[in-house]
């Protein structure tokens, strides 16, 4: 009798189990959909001093600061980041992240008068620094910051509080990735990793931020 008991006790948690693998089978795409979306913190564009474009992933941030430019929504971009990718390292080739992202500019047709590059900020965090002081230094309250669409809730984070602090209106933006989809970016390998490494560094910066 206890056996039976047994028996039907561990059937009962195996279907259990099944039904909860199942469920989430069924319903995998809006669960990653959802965890896609809790990483995009978009404000809705409007006019500011200036765009600054973030350190990494020049030339889909190029794009879309470019576009912007043409719109009408600031009159200059202001690239950062002094980091060097490894790869260029390897050949000597000291090109930090702030030229690639000005040549990527300029490869879009902006002027070179309507671009300035700050060679500093290796993370989110240095940048946000950087950005403010140099917002202070020129008078500007109202910037455009612009980076890919699934960095933002962590720029956000990383940004908003110091700079109502330092009295800078932030317009956050994000520039739609060429590599991925973000509306099903479980598709591409690039994707996975993109979503999987930004989830960690989110939790990095609510752990020691």
């Amino acid at each position: 009798m206890q056996t039976k008991k047994i028996l039907r006790w561990c059937l009962l948690r195996l279907g259990i189990i099944a039904i909860l693998f199942l469920t989430i089978y069924f319903f995998r795409r809006p669960v990653m959909r959802a965890a896609g979306n809790y990483l995009i913190c978009e404000d809705e564009i409007q006019q500011a001093e200036a765009i600054f474009v973030l350190s990494g992933g020049p030339a889909d941030r190029a794009a879309e600061a470019a576009r912007l430019l043409k719109k009408g929504w600031a009159a200059e971009v202001v690239c950062t980041g002094e980091s060097v990718p490894s790869l260029f390292e390897v050949i000597g080739d000291s090109t930090d992240e702030a030229d690639l992202s000005r040549m990527a500019l300029e490869q879009e047709g902006v002027p070179k008068s309507q671009i300035t590059v700050v060679h500093e900020g290796t993370s989110t965090r240095e940048e946000s620094q950087i950005i403010a002081a140099y917002c202070k230094s020129r008078g500007w309250k109202k910037i455009i910051v612009l980076s890919d669409k699934f960095h933002t809730n962590r720029i956000d984070y990383a940004f908003r509080k110091m700079f109502e602090e330092a009295g800078i209106e932030m317009i956050l933006r994000g520039s739609p990735s060429t590599a991925y989809k973000e509306e099903n970016w479980w598709a591409s390998e690039t994707g996975m990793l993109m979503v999987n490494n930004e989830y960690v560094k989110l939790f990095y910066y609510y752990l020691h931020y």
